[in-house]
């Protein structure tokens, strides 16, 4: 127990180390980005902006998780993690519409650009954000939340290694168009990650299943289990994305009734370790429901 909860410490503080390497980067970023005129930074600017809210995020649901629920929250606080990230997302599109617009006009006029100053600027973006990356690589082995935050940083290395890239080219060969390009480049790779943020998010709110989540399967293997004569009404969804949660109806054969509890637990056993259920309620029968479908419509 001690040993777990150095290890959560430990992630906050990498956590919060990157709140101000973001915040860092983003006023850094936008302040050489007016001054050299590059669109690229100003668009990794607002990125990293962004990143520094899920971070934020990251940081409080790090806290948050370890808090029980009570009579109000029986579940806890583990949605508000997806509802801020769904609201993250819609608002960077929101920003890229705008700045995308921008970028369109700078390719068609483009404007000079000091090379120099984005190349030196995206280097000490790349830095901060490679630093950042290390802090949280120990710990995404065994944090899904601080997983999802390292890839970030790690996509953040990426994007500031191409504006390095850009700076080089522009400073040597004067150019001026692979400033916008680069906008349009990098507004493309982060929207096809929001896009996918927000269909997750939008998966967990309306309570579907978890990503690979195998129903038929998992009907097979329970109906395998002796004295198992029907699994269905199942009902199967995640709070968070990452816990699954799931109630269901098992039918036994009338002879088999007085080891109902015995089956519970073999189906449990079942369910909690091959498909990591975290959260089971299984409704033990005797005789036939009205509707035995696997999925139940009303």
């Amino acid at each position: 127990m001690e040993k777990e909860t150095r290890k959560h410490e430990s992630a906050s503080m990498a956590l919060g180390a990157n709140i101000f390497l973001n915040f860092g980067i983003v006023f850094f970023e936008l302040l050489f980005g007016i001054i050299s005129g590059s669109f690229a930074l100003i668009t990794d600017s607002l990125h990293n902006l962004e990143d520094a809210g899920g971070m934020i995020l990251s940081f409080f649901a790090n806290i948050e998780s370890k808090k029980h629920g009570n009579e109000i929250k029986t579940y806890g606080y583990k949605r508000a993690r997806i509802i801020a990230a769904l609201i993250n997302s819609l608002v960077l599109l929101m920003v890229f519409v705008f700045l995308g617009y921008e970028a369109t006009i700078r390719l068609i006029h483009p404007e000079m650009v000091n090379g120099e100053t984005v190349m030196w600027v995206g280097l000490i973006a790349l830095i901060a954000n490679a630093l950042g990356a290390l802090l949280l690589h120990a710990h995404s082995h065994h944090d899904l939340n601080v997983k999802a935050a390292f890839i970030h940083m790690l996509s953040d290395s990426m994007n500031s290694a191409a504006v390095v890239v850009v700076g080089i080219l522009i400073g040597a060969y004067q150019w001026y168009f692979l400033d916008p390009l680069v906008t349009f480049g990098i507004i493309a790779y982060i929207s096809y990650e929001s896009f996918k943020i927000i269909g997750k998010s939008i998966n967990v709110l309306m309570e579907g299943a978890p990503e690979k989540m195998d129903l038929a399967h998992m009907k097979k293997d329970v109906e395998s289990i002796e004295g198992v004569l029907s699994f269905h009404h199942v009902h199967i969804w995640s709070l968070d994305g990452e816990d699954a949660i799931m109630e269901c109806h098992v039918r036994v054969k009338p002879s088999e009734i007085e080891k109902a509890d015995k089956t519970r637990m073999q189906v449990y056993d079942l369910l909690s370790k091959k498909y990591k259920i975290n959260h089971l309620t299984i409704q033990i029968e005797g005789s036939p429901c009205l509707d035995e479908s696997l999925i139940v419509i009303r």
